[in-house]
């Protein structure tokens, strides 16, 4: 690949180059296949008529995260152009390879491509297709919404990740309104947090369950988008839907696992309150004869599961998270991370 052109892969999306009052869908080259044929990224730019902040928001970093791409034609579908105060930018599909794959994975290498962020433009497959997705992307938007599924095999409820120190985030976490907010600073080569990095505000929306698109999550996940939107000013003309629920704040999570191999009963529900010391599951074997049962390790909230019977040793059958609001940091978090909201505006 010529300089030249590898160069042109990480050339941020100029919105002020379109038009205000106009939706634009592009096909922006930022990898190449084994041909040297480019690889097109979808993004769509909706540049609203008025001045405004810049909301980025992407779904299928993973190739079988669906959900969150159906969430993203609804909100686009409901996007008055010219109504709308700032840029919306949107790229419904993040990890194209995965997703013409049919697998979760960055096919070239078999990386989770959410570990590889801000990513290296001479590392690895993943390492340079997620370079190139900062360089495109996050760094033409000034706020984030992240979404995602729980991977195959696992069930999820709709949940936030987000760092709940960060007053711009912790306000888009409880204006999406999931039914769990789970606390999490972000140091681990995710997308958020490379958008933490840059001083982007970001939060990641995990909406239901993988390789499917659900109707509740799109519509919730709608509605809370429209409401991020609201309190950033980009829509003036219409009143955001209503808040419906409190979310249970969480302070961390583990996950449990089990120590051998067996067919898997589980005793919980997503959003299941349960106590310390309560049985949880219980392991068969192909007789039907109990081998093993499991107690939870603490208080805590049902935020994800698994969904197969089938269990190794290590398998991960419960995310718990535990209740309660993290402790204050000893270092306030600055710039755009520490801004409210509500009544919050930019130029875009």
């Amino acid at each position: 690949m010529s300089a030249k052109r590898k160069q042109g892969f990480y050339q941020p999306i100029a919105l002020e180059d379109f038009p205000r009052g106009g939706r634009h869908q592009l096909e922006l080259p930022i990898y190449e296949n084994s041909l040297g044929h480019p690889t097109y990224c979808p993004f769509v730019v909706v540049r609203g008529a008025h001045p405004g902040p810049v909301l980025g928001i992407c779904a299928a970093t993973h190739g079988d995260e669906l959900n969150g791409i159906n969430i993203i034609h609804r909100v686009l579908a409901s996007v008055r152009p010219d109504q709308l105060h700032g840029t919306l930018l949107c790229c419904p599909v993040v990890n194209v390879p995965a997703f013409e794959a049919g697998q979760r994975r960055f096919p070239v290498d078999e990386k989770d491509l959410n570990t590889c962020f801000p990513g290296k433009s001479t590392g690895t497959p993943s390492d340079q297709y997620a370079r190139a997705f900062v360089e495109r992307f996050l760094k033409s938007v000034e706020y984030l919404i992240d979404i995602h599924t729980a991977s195959e095999g696992r069930l999820n409820s709709m949940y936030v990740r987000a760092d709940w120190h960060s007053p711009a985030a912790r306000d888009m976490a409880l204006l999406l309104q999931p039914e769990i907010i789970l606390h999490g600073k972000s140091g681990d080569r995710t997308l958020r947090s490379a958008a933490r990095a840059l001083d982007v505000p970001a939060v990641t929306l995990e909406a239901g369950n993988p390789s499917v698109f659900q109707r509740q999550m799109a519509e919730d996940g709608e509605r809370g988008i429209q409401r991020v939107m609201a309190a950033l000013g980009m829509i003036r003309d219409q009143e955001p839907p209503a808040h419906t629920r409190t979310p249970v704040i969480c302070h961390d999570s583990q996950w449990l696992r089990t120590t051998q191999g067996g067919i898997l009963d589980l005793n919980l529900e997503l959003c299941q309150k349960i106590e310390k010391g309560q049985e949880v599951a219980t392991l068969r074997n192909a007789f039907g004869d109990t081998t093993g049962t499991y107690k939870s390790p603490a208080e805590g909230i049902v935020i994800g599961m698994a969904h197969t019977p089938l269990a190794f040793p290590g398998t991960r059958y419960c995310h718990l998270g535990r209740i309660g609001e993290p402790t204050a940091p000893k270092q306030p978090v600055s710039g755009r991370l520490n801004h409210r909201l509500i009544g919050q505006e930019g130029e875009g």
